[in-house]
């Protein structure tokens, strides 16, 4: 995953493990990714974790097991305790958006904040990312 600019996004290609019906991407599979764009997303621009309170997903087109897909996550408003998002998956061999959606992620903060970014692997991180976040492990919320 990456920031640019506002969204956080990602690229990626599925194989057919994946696969709901035949030669289609399973749903849900969508959807966490989705869920992971938009988590990430609240994690930059907050430097805090969360848990996903609601997710609503949209299936627009089938996503085809083979394609290249960019998935990004970019929030729309918040407050002290909540975030709300929106996202989408774009196959980038098409130029369709195949799944779209929003959420809302409830923030921690304190020692259940820290703990939940000490659960994080930042070792496939940028610098810049590990900065960020280990200094949040280490008490600024």
């Amino acid at each position: 995953m990456f920031a640019e600019g506002e969204e956080v996004l990602t690229e990626f290609k599925l194989e057919e493990a994946f696969i709901g019906y035949e030669g289609i991407v399973h749903g849900g599979v969508l959807a966490g990714i989705l869920d992971e764009v938009m988590w990430w997303a609240v994690a930059w621009h907050t430097g805090r974790a969360s848990f996903t309170t609601e997710l609503l997903v949209r299936y627009r087109r089938p996503a085809l097991i083979g394609h290249t897909f960019r998935a990004k996550g970019r929030i729309l408003r918040f407050n002290q305790r909540i975030v709300e998002t929106e996202g989408e998956i774009l196959d980038l061999e098409t130029g369709e958006v195949c799944t779209s959606g929003s959420g809302r992620y409830y923030l921690l903060k304190g020692d259940r904040n820290r703990e939940a970014l000490l659960l994080l692997d930042y070792r496939a991180c940028s610098e810049e990312v590990k900065r960020k976040f280990l200094e949040a492990k280490e008490g600024n919320d």
